[in-house]
């Protein structure tokens, strides 16, 4: 393998790769990213098995093949280089890259022990534009689980796909977060698809603008793989049963609070340095035109907020975690929030104002016991 490009492009290619070098495996070759120059491209592929990305730059291609170089010194080396041409060749046993006057050498692995790419039928595709896409990951991923412990599907997002519309969900069991949005164009057939929220977080990351194209990859390879611009993300799906969140959700609600988001967020985010023990609770009090909101604690002291809201419904006080309350209002992007309730120890909703923004976003949330 023999080609040229600019120290820059391959950089920035390296580095994104990278992201899903696992530091701590046991397996050599998965510290190492795979580089393929072929036609006039070079493409930078890295993989955990679990996650593949792959991004790819145009280049002066001197001589076709691939070899594979280890991550974290590769991107270490192209970090710290200038915009200026930079030359490689690789073999199955070293790198050798030369820039302006740098000449560097690294030990190498054999290409064809790296993974393959995941192979097998294509089980549907969609569309969809990126920003919105972008919009309803960031909306919702957060709420999925981080603990092992509770199982993959939690650690997941259920992506439903039905007619031309697109309907993400995640939840951890203490909260839950609904968005939709539009796809360019219908799918063929309905499908849900469990898929890991790391690998939506990349798809995000990595995205450009225009438009991202999913294919489903069926079989044994089960993987939902992403293509948006010059970059391909691949992630294994989530084997398993997603919880029926329509359940979670109450059908009606008898009490509601229209709030300034800023005013409300604020306010927690205040009470919640008081309240900052692992429940970090927070009681929220409603009546008449005020929400009252307090947090104590034996070792740091009271806190007391006042609000001036809209409301309906008998007075209640309920409690919630105040980090997660904080967590759903960074997502919400209007100017008012509503906030409906039914009862002290039933979930609540938490919703932007606007019509149209709430027929797109919902948040579920579970109070705690006062």
């Amino acid at each position: 393998m023999k080609f040229s490009c600019n120290a820059k492009d391959i950089a920035g290619a390296v580095a994104v790769a990278s992201k899903v070098v696992n530091a701590h495996t046991t397996v050599p070759i998965l510290n190492n990213v795979l580089v393929t120059a072929k036609a006039g491209r070079v493409s930078v592929r890295a993989t955990d098995l679990e996650l593949t990305l792959e991004n790819a730059i145009s280049a002066e291609v001197q001589e076709e093949g691939a070899c594979t170089v280890p991550a974290r010194l590769f991107s270490g080396y192209l970090g710290n280089l200038p915009a200026a041409k930079l030359q490689m060749q690789g073999t199955t046993s070293r790198a050798s890259l030369r820039c302006e006057r740098s000449n560097y050498e690294f030990f190498t692995l054999p290409a064809a022990e790296f993974p393959p790419l995941p192979e097998g039928q294509s089980g549907g595709m969609f569309r969809v534009e990126a920003k919105a896409f972008k919009d309803a990951v960031n909306a919702v991923t957060f709420a999925a689980s981080t603990e092992e412990a509770r199982g993959a599907v939690l650690m997941g997002a259920l992506l439903e796909l039905t007619g031309a519309e697109a309907t993400l969900v995640a939840t951890d069991g203490y909260r839950l977060a609904r968005y939709r949005l539009a796809l360019a164009e219908p799918v063929k057939e309905p499908m849900k698809l469990i898929v890991p929220a790391r690998g939506l977080a990349e798809v995000v990351r990595t995205a450009s603008d225009g438009q991202i194209e999913a294919t489903v990859i069926g079989g044994q390879a089960n993987q939902l793989v992403f293509s948006t611009g010059d970059a391909k993300i691949s992630a294994r799906l989530v084997d398993g049963q997603y919880p029926n969140y329509a359940q979670v959700i109450p059908k009606e609600f008898d009490k509601k609070v229209v709030a300034s988001t800023a005013q409300l967020l604020a306010s927690l985010r205040r009470a919640g340095v008081v309240a900052g023990d692992r429940a970090s609770m927070v009681k929220l009090a409603m009546d008449g035109s005020s929400l009252v909101i307090t947090a104590s604690s034996d070792t740091t002291g009271n806190a007391y907020e006042e609000i001036d809201v809209e409301r309906t419904g008998d007075p209640l006080t309920i409690a919630f975690n105040a980090k997660f309350l904080v967590e759903i209002l960074n997502h919400v992007e209007t100017e008012t929030v509503t906030l409906e309730f039914v009862g002290a120890l039933n979930p609540a909703a938490i919703r932007p104002s606007d019509q149209k923004a709430a027929e797109r976003q919902l948040y579920i949330l579970m109070p705690l016991r006062q």
